[in-house]
């Protein structure tokens, strides 16, 4: 299966187009417990979504983005969207008066595993991380008890949905590794892992705020089997007909 770039330079396009901005001027009106766990959690987000180097780091990175323009283009644009989630999150942060993080281990050592392993395996761990993210925001959402914070997470999550489309239309135009049943296992296990890293780094913050490590751990077992689940049954005929050969 061939994979149409136009499609997705438009979805970007019209994405970047029709954004409404949460309202930050509106009354923050959730405890100070939430207050300081959302500070914490929210400042260590927004470096790793979009924060950083947003963009292709691997070390072979250069033989996708060198071998087509539009290629080039689509990645350009899903980082671009990446990177308005760090300009979103910085406002949160601010919000709830919180101390911008500019450094981490864990975001060191995630930079240095998508540099090490190849830009396919980077490619990967950004998807798992895009879905694990969900369930993340979805949790914010649900129980941070504030209007522009849970509207930020309402724009991520539509954002962060449409990338998990893309990955899905890559994967379904690339190698056929993903229908094998030992890929299967082992993107369940790498999406479990990454969610008990974050629940590692953010479990006292989503805690504090009401959330659960079973609510979490739930929303992104859902998120991994469905999106398995869609790899495998959609049609060739979802895809949009005019295609040129894939190489992201």
């Amino acid at each position: 299966m061939n994979m149409n770039y136009d499609h997705w330079i438009d979805h970007f396009e019209i994405n970047r187009k029709h954004r409404r901005e949460p309202n930050w001027g509106a009354a923050f009106v959730a405890s100070e417990r939430k207050r300081v766990a959302l500070a914490r959690s929210l400042a260590e987000y927004q470096l790793g979504d979009g924060g950083g180097e947003c963009r292709l780091i691997a070390h072979d990175a250069s033989t996708v983005r060198g071998v087509d323009e539009k290629a080039a283009r689509v990645i350009d644009l899903w980082f671009n969207e990446e990177r308005e989630h760090s300009r979103l999150l910085s406002h949160a942060v601010r919000r709830v008066n919180g101390t911008f993080v500019t450094s981490t281990f864990a975001f060191r050592l995630f930079n240095r595993v998508r540099r090490w392993f190849g830009v396919q395996f980077e490619m990967l761990v950004l998807l798992i991380v895009e879905i694990v993210s969900i369930g993340y925001y979805r949790l914010i959402q649900r129980h941070c008890d504030d209007e522009a914070i849970a509207a930020m997470c309402g724009l991520i999550l539509r954002d962060e949905l449409g990338h998990i489309a893309f990955h899905a239309s890559r994967l379904r135009a690339g190698r056929p590794l993903w229908r094998m049943p030992w890929w299967h296992l082992y993107f369940l296990l790498l999406g479990e892992a990454c969610a008990m890293f974050l629940w590692h780094g953010h479990g006292s913050d989503l805690r504090a705020i009401g959330a659960t490590r079973s609510e979490l751990f739930r929303e992104v077992h859902e998120g991994l089997t469905d999106f398995l689940a869609g790899l495998c049954w959609a049609s060739a005929a979802s895809e949009p007909m005019q295609t040129v050969e894939a190489t992201v």
